[in-house]
């Protein structure tokens, strides 16, 4: 049993990211080093990308209002479920959702948008 704990203590302790120092702490730090800002870290998952679905030229700053008010848990898209609170949304769901993959995203929404307002004039 001992011998099992200390493999698994190795493993997780060989997986784990070890922290080295660029200079040597026995030297001070030069004024150019004391000088330079460190770089934030960026949180993970914190990248500068568009949701799901979302093409980059959209060049949208706000999502639209009702695709905004659906998308509960904001990951870009809409699911089946979070289409219930809209009853036009959800009759039209599988029209909208053309890559059938069972969300519809922000091209398919604006797709859907303009193919309505189209057949309204």
């Amino acid at each position: 049993m001992k011998n099992i704990l200390t493999v698994l203590a190795l493993a997780v302790a060989g997986s784990m990211p070890v922290a080295v120092t660029a200079a040597d702490p026995a030297q001070p730090a030069t004024p150019a080093q004391r000088a330079t800002p460190a770089q934030p870290a960026t949180p993970a998952g914190a990248a500068k990308t568009p949701p799901q679905g979302v093409a980059p030229e959209a060049g949208r700053t706000e999502l639209p209002p009702m695709f905004k008010e659906l998308d509960q848990d904001k990951d870009g898209q809409i699911s089946k479920d979070e289409s219930k609170r809209s009853a036009e949304t959800q009759s039209s769901f599988d029209s909208m959702d053309t890559d059938r993959n069972g969300k519809i995203s922000l091209v398919e929404w604006s797709a859907a948008d303009k193919s309505k307002q189209r057949s309204k004039q």
